[in-house]
């Protein structure tokens, strides 16, 4: 069973090996695997939606980072505001401070699983018990379209933006899945777990801020 690290601006120095790790483990799965962006000289996987905006769950199980989320406001630049706003057709670009984007997620290839309680929806559990804990709404963004049969496994609710499309031999949705105790209480109960699978070192700061606090946090 993974424990899920929140990692944000305010305690990343806390993490540094972990977090290189992460970078690295993306690189070889978004570059590598997925085919999604070029290689980087560096072997680390960046893009602009790093920033310090983000808060990660670093998925980590016998001393490694197997699998991970980054959760953005929808009130600042996020992937789907800037590069999928396209595939909004039918609720528009959400906005806002209690609605997270969910991305960058991977699961190391030992630890791919078809079964419902391996490693992808333990990290399903992690990110709804910090959407929760944070008082969010919804989390989601774009994903691929077979993530949507998982989530109704878990008897999670998901609510589309718009029709599916296909990029580069792969079919896309734009999603957002409800964030509440029942949704939580459901993938606990697959698991087979009550206790909480978060890990919170270092400062930690509410996930829903405004700009101008994050500003000034910074200054």
């Amino acid at each position: 069973m993974i424990t899920a690290h929140v990692v944000n601006a305010h305690n990343k120095h806390l993490y540094e090996n972990e977090f290189d790790e992460f970078l690295r483990r993306r690189h070889d799965f978004f570059v590598h695997q997925k085919h999604w962006r070029p290689p980087s000289p560096d072997g680390r996987e960046l893009d602009q939606f790093d920033t310090d905006a983000a808060t990660y769950l670093l998925g980590i199980e016998d001393g490694r980072v197997v699998t991970s989320a980054r959760l953005i406001p929808t009130s600042e630049p996020h992937m789907v505001s800037e590069a999928f706003s396209h595939m909004c057709e039918k609720s528009g670009v959400p906005r806002r401070p209690d609605w997270a984007e969910w991305t960058r997620t991977f699961v190391v290839p030992d630890k791919r699983s078809t079964g419902l309680r391996g490693t992808l929806t333990q990290l399903c559990c992690a990110v709804m018990e910090y959407a929760l804990d944070e008082g969010l709404s919804a989390v989601g963004g774009v994903q691929e379209t077979y993530f949507m049969p998982h989530h109704g496994a878990l008897k999670w609710r998901a609510e589309p933006m718009g029709m599916a499309r296909e990029e580069n031999g792969e079919w896309y949705i734009v999603a957002y899945i409800d964030v509440n105790e029942a949704a939580l209480a459901s993938v606990r109960k697959i698991l087979g777990i009550e206790h909480s699978l978060l890990v919170r070192r270092g400062r930690q700061v509410p996930f829903i801020e405004s700009n101008e606090n994050l500003q000034r946090l910074f200054a």
